[in-house]
């Protein structure tokens, strides 16, 4: 073909049809790849996969033969998303709408890292892939041979790498340039933040801002439509810890995107609230037995967004493990003791993953466990 006689708009309509052409064969080449799955004929070439048979047969990489074969097996009882590709969508938007429970057409109005986006947001993410999330927390530091230098690795829930992100950004901001005026580069300025840190340095008011779909995360009582600021997903049990805290700012959003409600100022404890509900306790953690007095927190008993006042009598100073980790991570719920009336904590089951498992190892006995609380204690 003589490109150069075709004007740019010519040249472009060819490529869309070029497009067009590719996304027939994708929709002919998925029909074929479901009738080789149902056959198993992987095992019969001795494959592990049938994305790594696909690989093989196709000379396609591992990721590509992968999106393939999901991709077919998604729309197996989804004709209407290969009769698109038949039409002439893209595979690329097939793949992704593919990825969305129930019937939401090609979502024209977005553009594919839009659609993939409007699949994560729908995604529910459950109590269990939250605890997951929180139990997977890990940091491994590695020293040379002579320990001069040492490498970090590991791995964060959204909300703690959320709240870390937003207070190392601000401390390494604050960072002056060095005496010849260079400004170091933003690794090393956070790398030298983190030391200030775990050093004794003030950790700065890191807000974290949270975004709510309302006509998403209604009815999945926030499993869903839940994101933060720069987009990673949490659920209920996040949403739940992150309203307790007065650090952090959250826009819901009606169904036509609307902001609805903006801030915290309905839930937010007054510092001289805060200063009374502290002094109940001298400023300790009210949890019987911890002596703590390390970041004292203001916890909500009846979670706000459950209906929740910020009144004294459902408000309590926690330290911040019993706050965070015990109760917002944990699932642990407060309770006064019938007989000291001190406040206590015993596990709430969210769900069976919670439950303590039974031993079944005929090697292994179960130590007796010390009753719990009467359930005519008073939960508060």
């Amino acid at each position: 073909m003589n490109w150069s006689s075709l004007s740019s708009d010519e040249i472009e309509q060819v490529l869309v049809s070029i497009g067009s052409q590719v996304s027939r064969a994708r929709a002919l080449e998925l029909d074929a790849l479901e009738e080789l799955d149902r056959r198993q004929v992987f095992m019969g070439d001795g494959c592990a996969t049938m994305s790594e048979w696909v690989a093989g047969r196709l000379d396609l990489g591992s990721d590509t033969a992968r999106r393939l074969v999901l991709t077919m097996r998604r729309t197996v009882e989804r004709p209407d998303l290969r009769s698109a590709l038949v039409d002439g969508v893209s595979f690329d938007r097939v793949e992704a709408v593919s990825r969305i429970v129930g019937d939401v057409g090609m979502l024209d109005h977005l553009d594919i890292s839009g659609v993939r986006r409007h699949g994560v947001n729908r995604t529910e993410v459950t109590d269990g892939d939250e605890a997951g999330r929180l139990r997977g927390r890990y940091l491994v530091m590695q020293p040379s041979l002579d320990e001069s230098w040492w490498t970090l690795t590991g791995g964060l829930d959204g909300v703690a790498g959320a709240v870390i992100d937003n207070a190392l950004s601000e401390l390494s901001d604050r960072l002056p340039n060095l005496p010849d005026g260079h400004r170091p580069a933003t690794g090393w300025r956070r790398a030298t933040a983190l030391y200030e840190l775990a050093s004794g340095g003030e950790t700065p008011q890191a807000t974290v801002t949270v975004f709510v779909n309302a006509d998403q995360a209604a009815p999945s009582d926030g499993r869903a439509g839940v994101r933060l600021e720069a987009g990673p997903r949490v659920g209920a049990v996040a949403l739940e810890a992150i309203l307790c805290n007065s650090i952090t700012e959250v826009t819901v959003n009606t169904k036509d995107g609307v902001p609805m409600r903006y801030g915290r100022t309905s839930r937010t404890i007054p510092p001289v609230l805060r200063r009374a509900i502290l002094a109940t306790t001298d400023g300790y953690c009210a949890i019987d037995g911890c002596d703590s007095r390390y970041r004292i927190e203001i916890h909500h008993k009846t979670p706000w967004a459950h209906g929740g006042t910020t009144d004294p009598e459902n408000l309590i100073a926690l330290c911040w493990f019993h706050h965070h980790i015990v109760i917002h991570e944990r699932g642990f719920e407060l309770f006064n003791h019938p007989d000291t009336g001190r406040t206590r904590l015993r596990p709430t089951f969210r769900s069976n993953r919670d439950r303590p498992r039974k031993h079944t190892s005929p090697t292994r006995t179960r130590s007796k466990q010390p009753a719990r609380a009467s359930p005519s204690t008073t939960p508060i």
